[in-house]
């Protein structure tokens, strides 16, 4: 499909009353969620339920961002001397929240279940930083992974993902001049990957149970966006809206997963439509559809919502609840990477 030309669409300013409100509460619920972190590890310790069924093999630090810290996961049938594939992991948190040890419990499950090296990698959060640095982090810390002569990286089987706004930077990262080439697939988890909409149309984008229901990102989206985006950013740019990107910029295989009661399912699905040529999807291929032999992949999980793959750090009940969805996904998601991406 011909790309086409929009003219900009600029990100608008707001009060400063505003800034100082959603400053406010992104510290605020950084402490709380922070805090809930550490009562969680704490509970481990006084013999709680453990936040992951593994720990990394090692943690990794590059000169060329020297703060941030990356954990990384070796399968347990791992024999010294061989190559194996790489999976790299980037967390979510709406650009302002979480950390690499969110994703343990996926990168050990991922890592053991199809015998990959999986990198769970770190990059700086709003508002100490805005978009772009987000995405220069992770393409930063990739090419300097992926010049690691101490990993038994096979690079012709490289593959990058993540969860929310971390699915968003896997597919930013990625279109970077020094990542071309390198990466052979991307999986996409419930990411937000088109700023051209408001939230009206984005909450109206999906289904509701009950009259009374509201997306849980309804609140919050406004808060992440404006302490993430500088006034004036441009909401069509590809590296933040990947639904403006060209395909060739973006790995050849690419995996998307959407939650159906999340406000961010749509534009995950109308950029796979966009990218596979589809002006009109049936209401089928709303739920799912492959093109191109596999290589554009669309999926909306039924009955699930946003961060629905994260058990681990949900309550038991719901933990008990959401886990076999999650690891059902998982496996549907190595699947496809091992037996079609890296396959070919």
């Amino acid at each position: 499909m011909e790309q086409m030309t929009l003219d900009p669409l600029y990100w608008a300013p707001i009060t400063r009353f505003t800034r100082l409100r959603y400053l406010l509460s992104i510290y605020f619920t950084k402490i709380i969620l922070t805090s809930g972190f550490l009562l969680r590890k704490l509970s481990v310790l006084l013999g709680g339920r453990p936040l992951s069924s593994g720990k990394p093999t090692l943690s990794k630090v590059y000169p060329c961002r020297p703060k941030l810290k990356h954990r990384v996961f070796f399968p347990k049938s791992y024999k010294a001397g061989e190559s194996l594939p790489l999976y790299i992991d980037i967390h979510g948190g709406g650009f302002a929240f979480g950390v690499p040890e969110h994703d343990d419990e996926f990168c050990h499950f991922f890592s053991n279940h199809f015998n990959l090296i999986v990198i769970s990698v770190n990059y700086s959060l709003a508002p100490r930083v805005v978009f772009p640095v987000p995405t220069h982090d992770v393409g930063a810390v990739v090419d300097a992974i992926l010049a690691d002569e101490t990993l038994p990286i096979d690079h012709s089987r490289v593959a990058i993902g993540g969860f929310s706004a971390g699915g968003n930077l896997a597919l930013s990262a990625s279109q970077l001049p020094a990542l071309q080439g390198k990466i052979r697939a991307a999986i996409s988890w419930y990411s937000p990957v088109d700023w051209s909409v408001g939230y009206d149309y984005k909450c109206a984008s999906r289904p509701y149970k009950t009259a009374k229901d509201v997306d849980g990102l309804a609140a919050l989206a406004p808060v992440f966006n404006n302490v993430y985006l500088p006034t004036g950013t441009d909401q069509r740019d590809p590296l933040l809206s990947i639904l403006y990107a060209d395909r060739k910029v973006l790995p050849p295989w690419i995996y998307s997963i959407g939650a159906e009661y999340d406000m961010l399912c749509d534009e995950s699905r109308r950029m796979m439509a966009k990218l596979a040529g589809i002006e009109k999807l049936t209401e089928n291929e709303k739920e799912a559809f492959e093109r191109e032999g596999g290589k554009l992949r669309w999926t909306m999980v039924k009955d699930a919502k946003h961060s629905f793959t994260h058990w681990w750090l949900r309550a038991a009940k719901v933990a008990e609840l959401r886990k076999p969805t999650a690891e059902k996904m998982f496996r549907d998601a190595g699947k496809w990477l091992t037996e079609q991406a890296f396959a070919e």
